[in-house]
């Protein structure tokens, strides 16, 4: 785990679905913390996608398997890389 300013994020590796406009988008989580999560995509950041859009962010690389999905807002982009700002987690039917 890594200390950057006064959050940690924890560097991960770990595949991940981002959901935009109901198409997903499969990729790697390269650090998360419990207020964002950057994440580089399979392929490029999809068209129309830009800072301040809703998305949703599904961990592991079967989504029927894990129950746990993030809503989110885009921060930043670059590429295949997407920085999300974590909005609310969902698990399973309950909202936190």
């Amino acid at each position: 785990m890594g200390r950057m300013g006064q959050r940690f994020r924890i560097e991960g590796h770990a595949k991940c679905t981002l959901h935009f406009a109901g198409l997903a988008y499969a990729g790697e989580i390269e650090n998360i913390s419990l207020s964002g999560a950057l994440v580089n995509l399979d392929s490029e950041v999809p068209g129309g996608v830009h800072p301040g859009c809703q998305c949703a962010l599904t961990l592991g690389g079967k989504q029927d398997a894990y129950p746990v999905q993030y809503t989110c807002r885009v921060a930043r982009l670059g590429g295949a890389i997407v920085g999300v700002q974590i909005l609310e987690l969902i698990y399973g039917e309950t909202v936190h």
